[in-house]
């Protein structure tokens, strides 16, 4: 048995213990909350209680643990402790996939190139060519990676052009307007804030990247538990009307959860494209992302995977 088959394998045998599976019936579930950058179905659906009254329908307890990196919701999945994950970044899906971990999508999260930043305080870096030879600040292994890696190219520069520092939102944010990095990539409101000290845009994501985020969970358990992938699509959909028809309400609701004025929540809010079902746009994005990853040595040529065959579970292109 090699690797991979042995890694899915083990992940199989977790899960089936921890959720059930065919040993005996779910009772218990994690989904994972992810707020930041703006994930307002992920903040509507909390809310309201929609996540955890469709799932009490089928006597299932859920919690709700916030694991906001990519890379531990997937070892999370893989190891049975978490089933769903509900904001997860394409490329984490896919490197977890690629290395042999049980981590499938079943449907989009969002989609948001204007959503993505790259930024300098006030006095700081005016455009992309100014920042070679600078410290760099932001999440590696991530759709913001991606972005910076892509401003760069087009300036003919590599991420070997600057001083890459590997920080998580908050952190990078801080460090900029304390002035130990020259500039950060950032989303939602950790770049609110920075514009409200004074720092500025140097590019957003469009034109450069095309990134969905997604819904992650292991296969063995959407196999298991076909009827709590509907039950979970089931509040956010609920979650996406509610939305839809009363916008100042969710609007007001994400704001608060967010700490930004009902305005800033408002501009953000027209950057998200947050329809789950899955398309053939969504497939390339991930091709895109994959193909990304080979180039930034962040994933082996050989371990390449088919994104629709291997990633995407067929269900993720008929949510309704």
């Amino acid at each position: 048995m090699n690797k991979r088959a042995f890694m899915r394998t083990a992940a199989l045998v977790v899960c089936l213990l921890t959720s059930g599976g065919s040993f005996a019936k779910t009772t218990k579930a994690a989904v994972s909350y992810v707020t930041a950058p703006f994930n307002v179905p992920s903040i509507i659906m909390r809310e309201k209680g929609y996540l955890d009254e469709a799932f009490a329908a089928h006597g299932v307890t859920l919690t709700h643990p916030e694991i906001t990196s990519g890379a531990a919701q997937t070892q999370a999945l893989a190891a049975g402790q978490l089933q769903i994950a509900s904001v997860l970044g394409g490329t984490s899906a896919i490197l977890a996939n690629a290395n042999g971990a049980d981590v499938v999508v079943m449907g989009a999260y969002a989609r948001a190139p204007k959503a993505y930043f790259i930024m300098a305080a006030a006095n700081g870096p005016a455009d992309i060519k100014s920042l070679k030879g600078k410290k760099v600040a932001g999440p590696k292994g991530t759709v913001l990676n991606q972005l910076l890696a892509a401003a760069l190219a087009s300036e003919k520069l590599t991420l070997n052009d600057i001083e890459y520092i590997n920080m998580d939102l908050p952190t990078a944010r801080a460090a900029l307007l304390a002035g130990r990095v020259d500039a950060v990539t950032l989303a939602g409101a950790n770049a609110t804030q920075v514009e409200s000290a004074g720092g500025h845009v140097i590019v957003n994501g469009e034109g450069l990247i095309a990134p969905t985020t997604v819904i992650g969970t292991s296969r063995a358990f959407a196999n298991a538990n076909p009827q709590l992938l509907k039950a979970y699509f089931q509040a956010h959909l609920k979650a996406l009307e509610f939305m839809r028809t009363h916008p100042d309400e969710a609007l007001a609701i994400a704001a608060k959860d967010q700490d930004i004025s009902l305005d800033e929540a408002r501009k953000q809010y027209a950057l998200y494209d947050f329809d789950p079902k899955m398309t053939e746009a969504d497939v390339a994005n991930l091709q895109a992302d994959q193909a990304f990853m080979v180039s930034a040595d962040m994933l082996e040529a050989s371990s390449k995977i088919d994104i629709r065959k291997d990633l995407i579970l067929p269900s993720a292109f008929d949510i309704k």
